[in-house]
Formats: C-alpha cells, sequence, structure tokens
C-alpha cells in the first residue's frame, strides 16, 4: 500500500468504521465483565470513563496517534483488572473501592474532556488534500524503485544511527564505563533514548510499509533485538518494553492492521520477564543498590536466561497457589485506596508539595550536580505512607500513579485538575500528529512523547522531566548532520513543521 500525500496530512491508524465495530465489542466484553469484579460499581466507575477517551477520538474521525485512549487502556490494567483477578481487596469495604474507583473515573473523565477541543479541531484541519502531481509521485514511488533510493536514504539513516547510539550507550552502562561523563551521563540519556525509541518506530514503520527487507531488514532486526537486551541489562524492564511498544506501534501505522500475534507473543514475554524481575534482581543486585553487581558484557545473556526462568517458575507458582497474580502485584488502585485511607484523617495533604520539586527536576544534573534524584517524588510518597523507610528507597522504587499523588496533595479536586493538565497535554499531541507525515518531526515527537506517558506507575513530576527530555533528544536528532527536518517525509515527499505547518511538495528525483 502506497503512502500518499492525502494520507500523511489527515493521519488516520486504521479504517474508523472498522475500529468502531471492534470498540463496540471490546466495550460490551469489558462491561460485562463488571458481572465478576469484586465490586460492579467501583469496576464500572474506572472502566466507563476508561472507554470515553476513545469513544471520543473515533467520533471525531480517530485522526492521529490515538495517545489518550492508550494511555487510557494502561489505565484500565492497573486500576480495574485487580478488581477482577485476584482477592487482595477483600480487605477494603465497598464503600472504600467505590471511592477509589471515583477518583480513577474523575481523573480519566477530566482528562478525555480536556482532550475534547483538540479532537474536535483535527477532524476540520485534518482533511486530505486534493491529488496534485506530489501525490500521484507518492503513489508511484514504490513501483518506481529506481528513483525511490535518496527517498528511503534518509529512513535507512534514522533507523541504523538510532539503533547504533542506543547499542552503544546501553552497552557502556552494561559494561560500566560511562563514568567518564560525570554529570554529563544525564545529557546523554536524554539524548539517547528518544533516539532508540524513534529508532524502532521507525523501523516496524518501514517494515510494515515494506520498505525494509533483506539484508537492512535482518541488521536492523539484529539492531532491535540487541537494543532491547542491553537496555534490559541493568533489570529494569522499562526500557525494554518501550522498544518493543515502539515497533508494534510502527508497523500497525505502515500496515495499517493489528499484528495479534505478535502482540499475544510480546504481551506474553513481558508479562513472564515482569513476573521474574525480584528474584533476578535480587540475585544479580548488588546490596543496597538498584545496579549490577560487577557488570559485565559477557553476563548479560545468562542474566537474561536466569530472568526468564524465575518469571516462568513465579507465574507456575501462582497458577499452583493462591499467592498475587501478575495484575495485582502491578496494581495502581491499592495506592490510591492506601492514600484514599489515610488522608486527611491520619496524614494532612502535601499542599503541592510533590509538584514543587518540577523546577528542580528541570534542571540539568550537569548545571546542579547535588539535583534531587528523579524518584523523589515517589520515594517521598513511600515513606510517608509506610510502605518503605528511607533506607528501602536506595534499592527499591514503588510506582504510585498520577491518581494517588493527585489526592495526597489536594484530594479529588487535585485529582481532577492534574487530570485536565495531563488530558490537555495528550490532546495537543494527537493534534500534532493528525496532520504530522509518519516520519516528520511532529509525528516523530508524537510517538515518542506517547511511550513515555505510557509509563502510568510514575508520579506528574518525573512524567513531565522524562517528556521534556524526550522532546530534547527527538529535536536534536533532527538536527544531526545530513539529517534534515524536511527530508522526514519518506514516502509522501512532503515537509511538515510541527504543529501542522506549510506542506511543500519535493521534486520528483532525477
Amino acid at each position: 500500500m502506497s503512502v500518499t500525500v492525502a494520507d500523511q496530512l489527515s493521519f488516520r491508524a486504521v479504517n474508523p468504521r472498522q475500529l468502531g465495530l471492534l470498540f463496540v465489542a471490546v466495550a460490551a466484553v469489558l462491561l460485562l465483565l463488571s458481572l465478576f469484579a469484586q465490586d460492579s460499581i467501583a469496576y464500572l466507575c474506572v472502566t466507563v470513563p476508561v472507554l470515553l477517551p476513545s469513544f471520543l477520538w473515533m467520533n471525531y474521525g480517530a485522526f492521529g496517534i490515538p495517545v489518550l485512549p492508550v494511555v487510557a487502556a494502561l489505565y484500565y490494567l492497573y486500576y480495574a483488572m485487580p478488581l477482577i483477578v485476584g482477592d487482595t481487596l477483600q480487605i477494603y469495604k465497598t464503600s472504600e473501592l467505590v471511592s477509589a474507583g471515583l477518583s480513577v473515573g474523575c481523573f480519566l473523565t477530566a482528562a478525555s474532556l480536556a482532550a475534547l477541543p483538540f479532537m474536535g479541531a483535527t477532524r476540520h484541519k485534518a482533511r486530505p488534500a486534493p491529488a496534485t502531481r506530489a501525490a500521484r509521485y507518492a503513489r508511484s514511488i514504490k513501483e518506481r524503485s529506481s528513483h525511490n533510493i535518496a527517498l528511503v536514504d534518509d529512513l535507512y539513516r534514522l533507523i541504523f544511527v538510532g539503533l547504533a547510539a542506543g547499542i552503544a550507550f546501553n552497552a557502556a552502562i552494561a559494561a560500566g564505563k560511562l563514568g567518564f561523563l560525570g554529570s554529563f551521563s544525564g545529557v546523554a540519556r536524554a539524548c539517547v533514548f528518544p533516539l532508540t525509541y524513534v529508532a524502532c518506530y521507525l523501523t516496524g514503520y518501514a517494515r510494515g510499509a515494506g520498505l525494509l527487507r533483506g539484508q537492512r531488514w535482518l541488521l536492523a532486526c539484529g539492531g532491535v533485538l540487541a537494543v532491547t537486551a542491553l537496555s534490559m541489562s541493568s533489570l529494569f524492564l522499562v526500557g525494554g518494553a518501550m522498544n518493543i511498544a515502539a515497533i508494534m506501534l510502527g508497523y500497525v501505522l505502515g500496515t495499517k492492521r493489528l499484528p495479534w500475534v505478535g502482540l499475544a507473543v510480546a504481551f506474553a514475554v513481558l508479562s513472564i520477564l515482569n513476573a521474574g524481575k525480584g528474584d533476578v534482581r535480587e540475585a544479580y543486585w548488588a546490596r543496597n543498590s538498584q545496579t549490577v553487581e560487577n557488570a559485565s558484557l559477557t553476563e548479560i545473556p545468562g542474566m537474561l536466561a536466569d530472568w526468564f526462568v524465575y518469571g516462568i517458575g513465579n507465574i507456575g507458582s501462582s497458577a499452583r497457589t493462591r499467592s498475587p497474580s501478575l495484575l495485582e502485584r502491578t496494581s495502581l488502585l491499592h495506592m490510591v485506596l492506601a492514600v484514599q485511607e489515610a488522608t486527611p484523617r491520619v496524614i494532612p495533604y502535601l499542599e503541592g508539595e510533590t509538584y514543587a520539586m518540577l523546577p528542580a527536576m528541570l534542571v540539568p544534573r550537569f548545571l546542579e550536580p547535588d539535583k534531587i534524584e528523579s524518584q523523589a517524588v515517589l520515594n517521598l510518597l513511600s515513606v510517608r505512607y509506610g510502605r518503605e523507610t528511607a533506607e528501602d528507597t536506595a534499592k527499591t522504587t514503588i510506582g504510585w500513579g498520577m491518581v494517588a499523588e493527585a489526592y495526597a496533595n489536594f484530594g479529588n479536586l487535585g485529582v481532577v485538575v492534574v487530570g485536565a493538565v495531563f488530558g490537555a497535554l495528550c490532546g495537543f499531541l494527537m493534534r500534532l500528529s493528525a496532520t504530522a507525515g509518519p516520519t516528520s518531526i511532529a509525528m516523530l515527537t508524537a510517538i515518542a512523547s506517547t511511550l513515555t506517558l505510557c509509563n502510568v506507575e510514575s508520579d506528574f513530576s518525573y512524567t513531565m522531566v522524562t517528556l521534556f527530555q524526550t522532546i530534547a533528544g527527538v529535536c536534536i536528532f533532527a538536527l544531526l548532520p545530513r539529517i534534515r527536518p524536511r527530508r522526514f517525509a519518506m514516502a509522501g515527499a512532503v515537509s511538515t513543521k510541527i504543529g501542522g505547518g506549510a506542506v511543500e511538495p519535493r521534486r520528483p528525483l532525477t
């Protein structure tokens, strides 16, 4: 399937009618599951607002990357599924479960309403342009392979430069060789990680569009596997999960269909690794630290194999016993319940203390070597609510999520306000991607930002800092020598500015 200028000017990931049928089926299943929930009202308080962003996105034409619907789907896994799977929530009263569900629902509803103006603007702005000479040339670009070389050169360069940078940087981390960077290591990390996400996304997109074949595909596939394995060598799963999500998303946008087998395999692998991360960290991490003891590149294959074995063993033991399941262990609903149980009756509101840390976090570490750590908010909440001691935070970080953090600061009022801010941000990214080419600066920024926002366990300040670093990294990537933003439009031969700027057709190659 060729990519036309019209496709790029009004980006749709899939056919809205087909997506609507899928939405109806999924919504019906999720609502019927309320019959099996520990508390049906609490479950519906979360599930109905989870479905709202997807409904609104499709109602306005399904333009752009569905940033908020994707994040809302993760909220279902973290907040609604624990009410169905397992029995660890039985210690709470029905009124407490409903109160927690309402807080999560208020957050998602406020986010949806704040994103709504951006979706409405998308429907009117992102309309297909009439066929032009450039569009006709773009439609025939795959058939004219002799004229296609220069157009895809930029794509290949973006893929292999990004993968090479990711492999080199993660290998240096795994070998413990980043000490020479000193306080600049954070800057290097902020630049390289977004480049890796972008390279993985473009790999999936190029493969799905049929532009990455033969030796180049094998090389890119090997690069993705290498950078994913190296990114998990510190025994944190998030880096590898982001790479996998990026390549899957790129493939979906390149083929206009969902790779069900690939999604099932990826979910199974990540579930196994998530189940085994506690044991493998206990075996390989240094005492009272979150770093691998005696880090070495040669140990990575054996360490990852042990990680997989631990995960299979833990899943098997969970199936044989009544120990907490994977979804129960990753639940954030427990954190909302813990905060609401103690605040403000026992523990007073923080009154914005966690959000006041954001300006200090934004300062680069090379300018302020003694700046607060990026997990400072999560550690504060863990100690304040008795989940960890100050010493424990050096070796373990507990995710709390934005809902629990907002309630700890201002109650449900804070939940609504933070939800609205988060929704407006997601709406802006959806609007940005709706009028961007699949490989434009705007689209790459939206993709990398979406992957960052998918970390729903993090607090607001950490999310904003990471998002700022991600956008900066993508922009730096665009300014690399011989990689110009105007050449990012791989197959549509267009140049798109961030924010839906002017579009300039490129001349046919001679």
